[in-house]
């Protein structure tokens, strides 16, 4: 009997090329297939495994159905990394969402028309943390339901967001989706981009490391049947977890590069608009996958192999004063000032006003009563849905939880299609499994870009109440009274 083949798609990135590694440790128990783009990269970064046997590689692209059809073709199983991630999808929407929501209907629209397709093929798909939208304390901590609040110019969370929908909705039996939070990879310097200062210092963050998100992603290949049909939210777990200033102090002094307060400026980082945050169910995925592995001392320890050939000679070479006027070059929030960009100031900080109110690092070090242990999250004590034990009450009560109304009158379980109503009386069509555990709502208002600068969030925040206790609620220690 053949062995199980495995299409695994974007290997050629962090977590699906250990994904792809993780795969040929397995190679006496599944065969793998790859997709992956024809260009010299990718060609010679996999020439040293094309003679590998139970390997096959189809040279193609996501966005092409006929390379997807022959990808899926007598597959088992389909593992779905890959995607145009930030800051590229942001620099290039209309990119990131033919490869990101193109590419998974490629590969559902694939699935469906093998034989017995939908019953048989088990589909892992890979969603983001970015989904969530800005988690700022005192809503550091994020499970699975909490509504989704992509932030304003976050074109890549809303693709995330529309091709889970899809997966969610495609009518497969063993689908499972991963909201998959900051990867570390071990060439850490490839952070270096004006992204860097999108994120407020504030933040809180519970990486995984490329090895264990791909070792998680391929131990869905032997999960039971329970597993399938949910989302969960994917992390290295507890011992994975650091705010963004303490992540960036860190980083800098494993590089011998000193106090990163001489290199930045505190007005240089966002204040709000950004995403990732503390996973309160993170241990549900690691129930059925065992991948938490690595924490924090074992990916500093990774970071630091990575950055010795620097550690030995940046330093010395790029001394704080010039590397203070590379980093202004990066450094995106003094464009958006300088050019008077009011869309993302206000999204970014709230208004000009703000940012200039923004003191410096002397104020900050010495104006938080108790320094950093002042900033330690506290866990959100509201309550939750048990997804698989759900009557129609409990979605009529849902439904009023965020301004609207349930206007279907049977139920048959959590995976029937429902009408509802929104507060501003559009009528659609979800599952409750997409809605409740999901996090969406009405498709009409996610998100609505026309209805002024902040894509709309205000105005439903005023109108639904179970998104307006996470929207607009964050703190900024930072800025001066």
């Amino acid at each position: 009997m053949p062995s199980p083949r495995v299409l695994l798609t974007g290997a050629s990135g962090s977590m699906g090329f250990e994904a792809f590694l993780e795969l040929r440790r397995r190679s006496s128990d599944y065969s793998t297939r790859l997709i992956l783009r024809p260009s010299q990269v990718n060609r010679k970064m996999f020439a040293r495994y094309l003679d590998d046997p139970g390997l096959e590689i189809v040279w193609g692209d996501l966005t092409n159905p006929d390379d997807v059809e022959r990808a899926v073709e007598g597959v088992d199983f389909v593992l779905h990394p890959a995607a145009m991630i930030s800051p590229g999808a942001d620099q290039n929407p209309a990119a990131a969402r033919e490869i990101n929501v193109g590419g998974t209907e490629n590969i559902l629209a694939s699935i469906l028309r093998q034989p017995d397709g939908a019953e048989r093929i088990r589909l892992v798909s890979v969603g983001s943390v970015a989904q969530y939208g800005d988690r700022l304390p005192p809503r550091e901590w994020i499970r699975v339901g909490d509504p989704l609040i992509p932030s304003v110019h976050d074109h890549y969370a809303l693709t995330k967001c529309e091709a889970e929908k899809q997966v969610v909705e495609s009518g497969l039996r063993h689908w499972a989706s991963l909201r998959q939070t900051f990867i570390v990879p071990p060439k850490i310097l490839s952070l270096l981009d004006s992204i860097l200062f999108h994120q407020p210092l504030e933040q809180r963050i519970e990486f995984i490391t490329s090895r264990d998100a791909g070792y998680g992603l391929v131990q869905c290949l032997d999960a039971p049947e329970d597993f399938w049909g949910r989302i969960y939210n994917m992390s290295g777990g507890p011992a994975c977890r650091i705010d963004y200033e303490q992540f960036i102090d860190d980083q800098f002094r494993l590089a011998g590069l000193g106090d990163y307060r001489k290199i930045f400026e505190r007005n240089w980082f966002a204040l709000k608009n950004f995403h990732c945050g503390y996973f309160e169910d993170s241990g549900e995925l690691d129930h059925y996958l065992g991948h938490f592995r690595d924490d924090l001392s074992d990916t500093y320890a990774m970071i630091e192999e990575a950055l010795r050939p620097w550690m030995k000679w940046g330093a010395r070479l790029a001394p704080a004063p010039l590397l203070n006027l590379l980093a202004r070059r990066w450094a995106e929030p003094l464009q958006w000032i300088a050019e008077n960009d009011d869309a993302r100031i206000k999204a970014f900080f709230g208004s000009r006003e703000a940012w200039e109110g923004i003191p410096g690092w002397d104020w900050a070090r010495v104006g938080i009563p108790g320094g950093r242990d002042a900033r330690a999250p506290s866990r959100d004590d509201r309550s939750g849905h048990t997804f698989r034990d759900i009557g129609r009450e409990d979605l009529v009560d849902f439904a009023h939880s965020r301004g609207g109304s349930l206007l279907s009158s049977d139920f048959e379980g959590w995976r029937q299609q429902h009408r509802w109503r929104c507060a501003l009386k559009h009528e659609f069509q979800a599952s409750p499994v997409l809605l409740l555990e999901g996090g969406y709502w009405c498709p009409e208002c996610f998100p609505c870009p026309e209805v002024g600068r902040d894509w709309g969030w205000d105005h439903q925040a005023e109108v639904d109440p179970l998104l307006g206790r996470f929207y607009g609620k964050g703190s900024s220690p930072h800025v001066a009274a």
